[in-house]
Formats: C-alpha cells, sequence, structure tokens
C-alpha cells in the first residue's frame, strides 16, 4: 500500500515538473499577451500574424521571433536576422541611426499592425496607442516596428498611462509586423532623444519590476509540487520508522 502511495506520488510530482518546465519555456506567443491598441487617424487592427501574412523572407523572421523563449532578449530571437544598424525614432524624427537594443524584451508577440484610411508621413504622424496590462513601474516600453520602407526600427514609446503606451507613426499600411518592446530602469523615467534611458521619480518604491505574464500561472503548480513533495519524504521517513 504504502509503495503504491509513494509511487503516485512520485508520478504525480513528475507531471507537475514537466508542466512547470513546459510553462517556464514557453515561446513569446501563448505566454505574453496582445495588446489592444487604437488610433487618432484611419482605421486600426491589432492581429496575430498569421501565416503567409508577408513575403517568405520576412515572415520566417518574425516566425522566429515568435517561436523563442519567452525570456528571450530581441538580439537573441532573432537569431542573427536583426539588421546591424537600427533607426531610433522619436515624434520629432529620426533621433539616433544606430540605436542599441541591447537590454530589451518582448513584451508582446509580434503582431500584425493595420492602418489604413490615412496616409501617414513625416508631416503627417499617425498616432497609435497600445493598452498592455502586463506593463508596470520602472519600464520603458518602445515599440519594434517593421517600416515598408525603412526596415526594422524602434519608434519611441510614450506613456500615456500605468497600463498605456503611445507612439508616433511615419509610415503606416494595411499590415506589417509591430511588437511592444523593453527594458527595466531603476525607476520611472524615460528615453531621452538620445534614445538613452533616463530615470525619474517612481510612482512606487523605485525598483524595476518584471512583465506580468502568462508565467504567473507555474506559481500554483509549483506550489502544489512542493506540497506533495512534503507528503511523500513525510510517508517515507514514517515508514522507516516503523520497520
Amino acid at each position: 500500500m504504502k509503495k503504491r502511495f509513494m509511487t503516485g506520488v512520485v508520478a504525480a510530482v513528475t507531471a507537475l515538473a514537466m508542466s512547470v518546465s513546459a510553462l517556464a519555456a514557453g515561446s513569446i506567443v501563448g505566454t505574453i499577451d496582445m495588446p489592444n491598441a487604437s488610433t487618432d487617424k484611419g482605421t486600426i487592427s491589432l492581429e496575430p500574424v498569421a501565416p503567409g501574412a508577408y513575403d517568405d523572407d520576412l515572415q520566417k523572421v518574425v516566425d522566429e521571433i515568435n517561436d523563442a523563449k519567452s525570456s528571450a532578449s530581441v538580439k537573441a530571437a532573432f537569431d542573427g536576422n536583426l539588421p546591424s544598424s537600427l533607426a531610433y525614432y522619436t515624434e520629432k524624427g529620426l533621433e539616433v541611426k544606430g540605436y542599441d537594443i541591447s537590454g530589451y524584451k518582448f513584451l508582446s508577440p509580434v503582431m500584425n499592425l493595420g492602418v489604413t484610411g490615412v496616409q501617414a508621413s513625416a508631416g503627417n504622424l499617425v498616432k497609435v496607442t497600445f493598452v498592455a496590462n502586463n506593463m508596470t513601474d520602472g519600464m520603458i516600453v518602445d515599440i519594434l516596428y517593421y517600416c515598408a520602407e525603412h526596415g526594422w526600427e524602434v519608434v519611441k514609446g510614450v506613456r500615456v498611462s500605468g497600463n498605456q503606451v503611445a507612439a508616433y507613426f511615419h509610415s503606416v499600411s494595411a499590415g506589417t509586423p509591430v511588437s511592444l518592446i523593453y527594458k527595466l530602469a531603476a525607476a520611472n523615467g524615460g528615453n531621452d532623444n538620445n534614445g538613452n534611458t533616463t530615470t525619474g521619480t517612481s510612482k512606487g518604491n523605485g525598483t524595476a519590476v518584471s512583465p506580468k505574464t502568462g508565467q504567473n500561472s507555474m506559481i500554483p503548480v509549483a506550489g502544489m509540487a512542493v506540497v506533495l513533495l512534503g507528503i511523500g519524504a513525510f510517508a517515507v521517513v514514517r515508514s522507516r520508522k516503523e520497520i
């Protein structure tokens, strides 16, 4: 009877451990939230990237990014396909030609952003506001965007509220890849005109907090595994005493 009980405990713990590992190693799609979006001009759509949405080369890069681990950095997720030099744009226009994205991770999957009914340009910027409930204090959020004219670039994010960030686009289309990316700062701040992280007065305790993702679901699973391990250990100790 005791052997059967212990066998059941071991099996249950093993299954839970596998579940925890699967969650921890989850890809960007499935473990990171999809935000919502609105625009001040035209009609907007923000959807998961469908197979064959882009030309073969771009589709391959997007698919590889979304298949990367949720903990991967932006550089690592590109797997060598990231341009050697990225442009960094603010509402004022091009600010940095060779922007360093070291330290950035993904706050959202790469999504398909469509804005129609308006012609964006440097003189007619389109403001898009993203709502992402996994944003936290101390997080610098920018937008990784594939511009039809310039290729991959970074657009400065402007925090509107605790869960909203806006960006000004000089180019939009019926469908192009976009993703919210972030890096952590010591306190709430933003990016200066050179794309550098600046610090400011924190709304909380000044400590950077990682994003709230689907990985939080691992907590109860891991807790149950610990409980079962404790029960199993107690049963083993007690059985030895009775021998």
